[in-house]
């Protein structure tokens, strides 16, 4: 039998913490202060030799969706297939802008439009100074939609 090593995020998480602990620890110990930096990427780690046009990834969105929902009223039976052919459209869209190695993913939110509040959250770990995304709200009287595209560096 073979062991596969399994990593879990909390896991590292954990152990990171622990080793920084130790280390100030350590430095308290001996009476040196030892200051402790944010890590950086390597400088061998592969960088995008250009910047994600946030501005044209926003306007292919704002015009996109009023057009394509502005006369359609909430149909519980047809949201999936409408969701999907929004999400693909929406992202055949963003590609044509996005420089290269870069991958899009498209997250589309669609509900009825009622007397209650929604809010619509996501959180990402990536990469700051590659990495970036795009939200857009529209609402029309009979449903609301909320469409995010994250743009992410593959190396």
């Amino acid at each position: 039998m073979s062991h596969q090593s399994s990593w879990s995020f909390t896991g590292l998480l954990a152990a990171q913490r622990m080793t920084k602990n130790l280390k100030e620890k350590r430095a308290l110990k001996a009476g040196k202060k030892i200051e402790i930096v944010e890590p950086q990427a390597p400088s061998f780690a592969s960088r995008p030799t250009e910047k994600i046009q946030v501005a044209a990834m926003k306007r292919i969105m704002e015009s996109y969706l009023p057009e394509r929902l502005g006369n359609v009223t909430y149909n519980p039976a047809t949201v999936p297939s409408l969701v999907k052919e929004i999400s693909e459209e929406v992202k055949g869209r963003v590609k044509l802008v996005l420089p290269a190695r870069y991958k899009a993913l498209c997250v589309v939110t669609l509900g009825e439009r009622g007397q209650e509040d929604v809010t619509v959250v996501s959180r990402c770990l990536w990469d700051p100074h590659s990495d970036s995304y795009v939200a857009e709200v529209y609402e029309n009287p009979s449903m609301f939609c909320v469409v995010a595209v994250y743009a992410v560096y593959c190396e």
